[in-house]
């Protein structure tokens, strides 16, 4: 009967762990879709409140935002700015991976964005990665440190994404201040992949070697 019983409280705390990381996982795809339907409502300060108050978000060819000073700044006055300007995107995230691991989390999917440049009033498609760690804290999940990579494209849309499109990302050298990029400048105009994005294959942009796994 011990034996049985020991058996049993083994079962049941397995059961109760995949429980738990169910929930986690959920919450974790809740907290990114309240935020994708805060940035497409223009609820700026929502999508602010998504985010860690030690939050970062590497936008990698728009830059980085270090803080949640950084972020609300961001969202509540060049998002506005920008769709003043004529801007627009609208973003569909796709294929998540998400492990859970304790009090944190990490989450990779894929972003395909339909957008109208301000400076030309053209249309073009853009493919990104996104790596997202959240983090558990009093009130819920929240985004702790986010990356954008660009390894796929941006192109016209009306030449799509074949050889006329070009199929190519902007200089960040040329076209984006030199402030935002004093990590890249430091690894040599290169950005890394992260924990959940290991492959470098067709990327489009000079990119480091994954750091050798533990």
């Amino acid at each position: 009967m011990t034996t049985e019983n020991e058996s049993l409280r083994e079962e049941l705390a397995s059961l109760k762990k995949q429980v738990r990381e169910l929930e986690d996982r959920e919450a974790v795809r809740q907290l990114t879709a309240e935020y994708m339907q805060a940035m497409h409502d223009a609820r700026w300060e929502d999508a602010v409140a998504c985010f860690s108050e030690q939050a970062s978000y590497d936008h990698g060819l728009l830059g980085e935002l270090r803080g949640k000073q950084d972020l609300r700044h961001f969202y509540t006055q060049f998002m506005p700015a920008f769709e003043e300007a004529g801007g627009w995107a609208f973003d569909l995230l796709a294929d998540p991976v998400i492990q859970v691991d304790g009090d944190r989390a990490h989450g990779r999917w894929f972003l395909l964005t339909l957008l109208i440049d301000p400076d030309t009033q053209e249309a073009a498609w853009s493919m990104a990665t996104l790596e997202y760690e959240y983090a558990r804290e009093a009130e819920g999940w929240k985004f702790f440190r986010n990356r954008c990579i660009h390894e796929h494209m941006l192109a016209p849309y009306d030449a799509g994404w074949g050889a006329a499109g070009g199929s190519r990302l902007p200089d960040a050298a040329i076209q984006n201040p030199d402030a935002h990029f004093e990590t890249l400048r430091r690894q040599g105009g290169k950005q890394r992949p992260g924990t959940l994005s290991r492959s470098i294959r067709g990327w489009t942009v000079p990119t480091l070697e994954p750091e050798p796994t533990s």
